[in-house]
This record gives structure tokens, sequence and C-alpha cells, in this order.
């Protein structure tokens, strides 16, 4: 009777063990993935030159702009859809997060140099995960990814 008590405390920690594999495994997807889809939005924003990437900030009626359209694009060919993303609401010029549709944020840091505007954009992506158990702890802000743009300028009106 002993060694079923052994057998089965075996085959339970051997569970526990592909459950936490396969979690780490998902995870470095994840995360992968995320941070794929942040250097695609960066190298977009750096082609289009920040033009119709950030319509909340500058005031435009529509926000489907070919920026966004190549950004929206490129979430498809990587399949990245989030579930939540956490953006701050508050949107000024010189900071705050504001959101880029539904599956990354941004926030735009401006200098005036020589007289020209210039801009860095930092993008925030989030890390999809459908593991139960990091999924509660899904708000913190390990599981995003950020990173910024080259310096760009900005067209003044």
């Amino acid at each position: 009777m002993k060694e079923a008590f052994g057998g089965i405390f075996n085959f339970f920690f051997l569970i526990i063990f592909l459950v936490i594999v396969i979690g780490v495994l998902g995870l470095t997807f994840s995360y992968t993935k995320a941070f794929k889809m942040k250097n695609a939005i960066i190298s977009v924003i750096e082609e289009y030159e920040g033009s119709g990437c950030y319509p909340e900030i500058s005031g435009s009626a529509s926000s489907d702009t070919a920026c966004r359209r190549a950004i929206k694009q490129k979430a498809q060919d990587l399949k990245y859809n989030p579930v939540s993303l956490n953006c701050d609401a508050t949107c000024s010029e010189n900071s705050g997060m504001c959101k880029g549709g539904d599956i990354y944020c941004y926030e735009i840091h401006t200098t005036h140099k020589n007289g020209k505007k210039y801009a860095v954009f930092r993008v925030v992506t989030q890390v999809d995960i459908s593991f139960p158990i990091i999924e509660r702890i899904m708000g913190i802000r390990f599981f995003q990814v950020a990173g910024d743009s080259k310096e760009i300028q900005l067209q003044t009106k």
C-alpha cells in the first residue's frame, strides 16, 4: 500500500512540473509576440514620421489613418490581440499615455531645437496570457513591453 501512495505523489509532482513548464513556455511565446509587435509599431511610426499616428492628440476627426491601418495590419500579421490594455485617460501633448486603438498605448515626449519641434514616441504593448494564475496579476507592469522611437521632427502648422 505504501508504494501506491508514492506513485500517486510522483504522478502529482510530474503534473505540477508539466503545468509550470507549459506556463513558462506560453509566457515566453506571448512575451516574444508583444516584443515583436512593439518593434513593428515603432517601425511604422518612424516610417510615417508620426504623421497620422496620434489622432487623439492632434485633434484629427478620424482615427482611421494610413499609419493606424499599417499598425493594425502588422497586428493581424503577428496575430497579436491583447485581452486588456491599461492606458491612462489623460492625453496632453507633453506627457500622458494615450490609447492607440485596442492594441497599444503611446506617449509622446516633445522637445524644441532650433525652432523645430521633435518628438520621441514611447510605445507600450501588453503581453497576452491565457493562463489562469497569471491572468489574475495581468495588470502588473512586468507584463508590458515598452520601447522608444528615434527622434522625429514633427510638422508644425
